[in-house]
């Protein structure tokens, strides 16, 4: 199972003396087939070539319009996997009837289960422990929930939820929001040029510094690769090291056998570098990446913590500008919790920008959590932001403490992952893009001034 929310002593974490207000968590979609068949022969080492481990979608449902009577009806039906072979590859006589069999890059089992206990890790530590939220979910108005339109983001939000309220504690119907790809905002792959220009230029700048490294160690890994030239390799579009990283954490989450070659910690270990640095360290050094890949998401995040607060209506102005939005002086009542269905992409842009991440491969539901606090003794003279306000974010379930909250005057007396709201602003102004349809346009052709650090650097 994914990272856990609760850890033993939970209450040291809440002090009594600080009212949590409010709640939003993204987190990583749970255990999932490989995206890319990126290990070769692979009934040779008794790695399957095909996964039966989604059991639970064999059924479906789909919602039909019969027009003679102008009512949507339900359709329920059995799903199979038909499959050809080398052998025979005509599909008169394809293989059917294979129930369970998981395509590539799809939940399996495994991934719901997970994706369920972190909603009832949820439960217990909101609903049991806080009682930060109600028992029973009776509004679909009471729980933000959205999720990039890709299916295995959705279907663990489902399963989140599901755990947070089963089926005998709600007694309405939730609501999942998705967006279109080029409003989307929960992953950084998203249609803006100049992001995909920057990201291509650290992943060369990542090349020039792992390649030869991987050029070592491939060697090692010679049977599971294509032909006994071929190179692990990152750089451009092609991030060969992510793919069998990839593959090799999916086999690992499943119990599934792996070659020979990934016994050796050091080998796994020297291609998951290449694989996390290449695809996230720009998202640390440059400031474009940061506004273009995750920045929106994160002045999302400050405008559900103030829009509904009269009390901050000063920084109205400057949020919804964040946001390429009108300043708009309509508060409305906002939930006290938001759900994201996001991907391993969105986290590691995100703690890149936070400053805190350890590049360690990003584990299934693995989840940030940005909790709002107000404190219950008299407004604060040094906390700007709001009277008494302290924004908290934790990486699956322990608190990080990110630069911007450091100095005194900035945090909770005795803590600085409890940043005050002012703090928290300041730092979302830096890493927002103030025109984001715009800024993708820009500085086309342009090289990052950071990219020569990349090849000098070594990360431990």
């Amino acid at each position: 199972m994914g990272p856990p929310l609760v850890f033993t002593g939970v209450e040291d974490h809440y002090p009594g003396n600080l009212t949590l207000k409010q709640v939003q968590i993204l987190f990583r979609h749970g255990e999932r087939t490989p995206v890319f068949r990126s290990i070769q022969q692979w009934d040779k080492w008794g790695f399957p070539i095909f996964w039966p481990l989604c059991e639970s979608s064999c059924s479906s449902r789909v919602g039909l319009i019969n027009p003679k009577i102008k009512q949507v009806t339900t359709f329920e039906y059995e799903r199979e996997i038909e499959t050809l072979t080398e052998e025979d590859p005509s599909p008169l006589f394809a293989n059917a009837g294979r129930k369970g069999i998981c395509t590539e890059g799809q939940l399996t089992d495994k991934g719901r289960l997970s994706g369920h206990y972190l909603g009832e890790q949820m439960r217990e530590l909101y609903v049991d422990k806080l009682a930060f939220l109600p028992r029973n979910f009776t509004k679909p108005s009471d729980i933000y929930l959205r999720s990039t339109g890709i299916v295995r983001s959705t279907e663990t939000l489902q399963a989140v939820f599901n755990g947070l309220y089963p089926l005998n504690g709600h007694s309405a119907t939730p609501k999942i929001l998705e967006r279109f790809p080029f409003e989307e905002n929960l992953h950084p792959n998203v249609p803006c040029r100049r992001l995909r220009e920057l990201q291509t230029q650290f992943r060369n700048a990542g090349a020039k510094k792992w390649n030869p490294k991987l050029e070592e160690v491939s060697p090692v890994l010679k049977d599971i690769l294509s032909s006994p030239e071929a190179k692990i390799t990152v750089g451009g579009n092609q991030n060969a090291a992510w793919a069998i990283i990839d593959t090799y954490s999916s086999a690992l989450a499943h119990n599934v056998k792996t070659p020979p070659g990934f016994a050796d910690r050091q080998v796994v270990n020297t291609v998951a570098k290449a694989a996390l640095e290449s695809e996230f360290l720009g998202y640390q050094k440059n400031a474009e990446m940061k506004q273009l890949g995750m920045g929106r998401f994160f002045a999302e995040v400050l405008q559900r913590m103030t829009i509904g607060d009269p009390v901050v209506s000063d920084s109205a102005a400057e949020i919804s500008q964040m946001l390429g939005q009108k300043e708009t002086k309509v508060y409305r009542k906002v939930p006290k919790l938001a759900l994201y269905g996001a991907h391993d992409s969105s986290i590691g842009a995100i703690l890149c920008a936070l400053g805190v991440f350890d590049y360690r491969w990003i584990n299934f539901t693995s989840h940030i959590t940005f909790e709002l606090f107000e404190e219950n003794l008299k407004p604060s003279m040094w906390s700007l932001g709001g009277p008494g306000k302290f924004v908290r974010i934790k990486y699956n379930g322990r608190p990080v403490t990110i630069s911007a909250c450091q100095q005194r005057g900035r945090h909770w007396e005795g803590d600085q992952s409890f940043c005050t709201l002012a703090a928290f602003q300041e730092f979302v102004s830096t890493v927002t893009p103030k025109d984001w349809s715009s800024q993708c346009n820009e500085h086309l052709g342009d090289q990052a001034p950071e990219l020569n650090e990349v090849t000098e650097s070594v990360i431990a």
